[in-house]
């Protein structure tokens, strides 16, 4: 009834008739013809640039085939015992691995007591008795008699269920069949190895272990485990496990198509880019007044961009894709959670961040991701995948959980206090509700109308001091952005080398006003100076092929649900470099990884949709 009204209303009408006239500019213009439609199309595969930067893959497929060439019956009819096929379903180790890990996937209760009734007992005699050690003791007794899977309970339980049914996500329960003394052994397998760790260095080291080699077996077993579990844990982790992780599943993809039989590796346009974009990065490197510093920021690159590749190969299907897309916004909870009580309880160490001559504020929100700003442009791309997520739901019990996840974030984006983050985030949100649904701006103009009854007196001072060159943030970008360009300018064919030891060491040279800097404050300024002109000109070009696919996706899919997401996609990352006309956020290595995720998950999504 409410609807009714409102689409009567002169307001409605009024709105209607603004839509209307921007969309036929909007239609009528270049922008959308260059991003919407599709007059251009690559045929790379005949070029010999492709075919040069595919020969790795092609030697890959290549010992696929090889691998498997013995795996026809001999000529009498029997097994050919000496077969890839048959050694690896018939190893003794690798048997007994995957019957461990079935058996973890399913918490099964024998395996976990055992583990930790022999690790309490270890402790117990080399620490001596205490509260933990006994909680411990009993708890590991009662799971080892029980021998029972804990995901079964888990299953039948009501408010588990709930929130799996909320968060639109499956229960997995592992249906295989392993016996069950097997279940004792390996809890005594691992509770003897923790326990040797433990009698030889300490107790930390010893579940440390296990906790690795247990994750590594999953991620070897299946490296999608891996993918999940890098989506997951992409910005809480620091960089060294995200970069061990990263090379664990690239090692674990690899080894699963070699002896996949006749796998054929895909390069698409934008990892055939990338490969071009590392060339220019690695000439760089090699030219870089700092070489061992860039050298090892290139090695950085190629895992975390190069992942790009390996993760076109794991993700061929949607509820992969859709998976994954839900886990990055599950995380972005956790950061969030995280950064709202980390600047109400003021936690950890205390870097505000702020030039206390101008604000009244004392402390930004910067959660797991050590800076302010690096938390606001992870948000912008959280925040607009959570809201693509919420829409695209059927059930009611999932729109407002995820509701419920993108109100929690835009608290936390609000904690940051980052004028290029709210801007990224509302221009962001701006694309979104135009192309999404014109008349959301009803809404849009309530809510702008009120913003200043309702925000906080704090955020309002900060919004209002946008432009403000009295602010030290502001008057210093700009001077370190008229310096960092005339250093480009020098370097405009092969770039100054990457990382911030090449440009703290160049920069002095070339500052206008005696500022120090780490880097030019802009992304795209950045990325021109380390790699040169034709660096910069493939960036933009994989940012334009990645934008142009899930623009004809939204434009050309009837599914509703890859629509929106597409267009979740494209706003989230036009809003991330919005934040870079201010910032530079890739001199973190976790905002490069999770950079780049969110490109694979996009040019995933209009992959999957096409076959699908």
């Amino acid at each position: 009834m409410i609807n009714n009204l409102f689409n009567s209303s002169k307001l409605s009408i009024a709105l209607d008739r603004i839509c209307h006239f921007f969309s036929n500019l909007w239609y009528r213009s270049f922008f959308y013809h260059l991003i919407f439609v599709n007059p251009l199309r690559l045929s790379l595969e005949q070029s010999f640039t492709f075919r040069l930067f595919f020969s790795p893959f092609k030697l890959l497929n290549f010992l696929s085939v090889y691998l498997h060439s013995d795996n026809k019956p001999k000529e009498d009819g029997q097994i050919n015992r000496r077969s890839v096929d048959y050694m690896l379903k018939n190893s003794f180790i690798l048997t007994h691995i995957k019957n461990y890990l079935h058996s973890l996937m399913n918490i099964n209760s024998a395996l976990i007591g055992v583990s930790f009734l022999m690790i309490s007992t270890v402790t117990f005699f080399k620490y001596g008795l205490n509260l933990y050690n006994f909680l411990t003791f009993i708890t590991s007794a009662l799971l080892t008699f029980a021998n029972v899977n804990i995901i079964d309970l888990i299953s039948q339980s009501k408010l588990c269920s709930l929130l799996f049914e909320m968060s639109d996500l499956k229960i997995v329960k592992v249906h295989y069949p392993i016996t069950t003394h097997y279940n004792y052994i390996y809890g005594i397998v691992i509770g003897s190895t923790c326990s040797i760790l433990i009698l030889s260095t300490n107790i930390w080291i010893g579940l440390l272990f296990i906790f690795i080699m247990t994750i590594y077996s999953f991620v070897i077993y299946n490296p999608l485990y891996g993918l999940y579990l890098l989506v997951l844990s992409g910005p809480i982790f620091n960089t060294k496990l995200i970069l061990g992780l990263t090379v664990l599943v690239i090692l674990s993809t690899v080894i699963r198509n070699l002896f996949t039989k006749n796998y054929k590796w895909i390069l698409d346009d934008i990892g055939f880019i990338l490969i071009g974009l590392l060339g220019m990065y690695f000439l760089s490197s090699i030219f870089s007044f700092k070489k061992f510093e860039s050298l090892s920021i290139f090695g950085v690159y190629i895992i975390f961009i190069g992942f790009y590749i390996i993760g076109i190969q794991l993700i061929t299907k949607m509820d992969i894709l859709i998976r994954c897309i839900k886990l990055f916004v599950l995380s972005g909870a956790l950061v969030s959670t995280y950064g709202i009580l980390q600047y109400i309880f003021d936690w950890g160490v205390n870097q505000n961040w702020i030039d206390p001559s101008v604000f009244s504020i004392t402390d930004r929100a910067y959660s797991t991701l050590d800076n302010p700003n690096l938390l606001g442009v992870y948000l912008i791309m959280a925040i607009m995948l959570g809201l693509g997520i919420m829409l695209s739901r059927k059930r009611d019990i999932s729109r407002i959980f995820y509701g419920s996840i993108v109100f929690v974030m835009a608290i936390c984006m609000g904690a940051t206090f980052s004028r290029g983050c709210w801007i990224g985030l509302a221009i962001a949100l701006a694309i979104f509700i135009t192309i999404y649904n014109g008349n959301w701006w009803a809404l849009a103009f309530i809510g702008i109308l009120l913003a200043p009854f309702l925000l906080p007196d704090s955020i309002i001072e900060r919004l209002l001091s946008i432009g403000n060159m009295e602010d030290t943030s502001t008057a210093i970008r700009v001077k370190i952005w008229l310096s960092s360009l005339r250093m480009g300018s020098d370097f405009f064919l092969t770039g100054a080398g990457l990382g911030t030891a090449s440009f703290g060491y160049l920069y002095p040279f070339y500052t206008y006003y005696y500022i120090p800097a780490q880097h030019s404050h802009n992304a795209f300024f950045q990325i021109f100076i380390e790699s040169g002109l034709i660096g910069l000109i493939l960036f933009l070009f994989a940012i334009w092929r990645f934008e142009k696919h899930l623009a004809l996706c939204f434009n050309y899919n009837k599914n509703n649900e890859v629509r929106i997401i597409s267009l979740a996609f494209m706003s989230s990352i036009i809003g991330f470099f919005i934040q870079g006309l201010f910032d530079y956020p890739f001199y973190n290595y976790r905002i490069v990884f999770l950079f780049w995720l969110v490109i694979l998950l996009g040019s995933s999504l209009a992959k999957c949709a096409q076959t699908e």
